[in-house]
């Protein structure tokens, strides 16, 4: 999981920023972006040094 680095100077940048909480991404969608940016693999094994 990912989140934006939120560091808003004004009042309408964090309004801005909080605006893409509300987005919902189709799984449609979501499927695509997995093929495109695939993740390391299953837990625990991926991220074992």
């Amino acid at each position: 999981m990912t989140g934006p680095i939120v560091g808003p100077r004004t009042a309408e940048q964090l309004d801005s920023a909080l605006r893409a909480m509300e987005l919902e991404l189709s799984e449609d969608l979501l499927t695509g972006l997995d093929e495109i940016f695939p993740g390391p693999g299953p837990s625990p094994e991926a991220f074992a040094w």
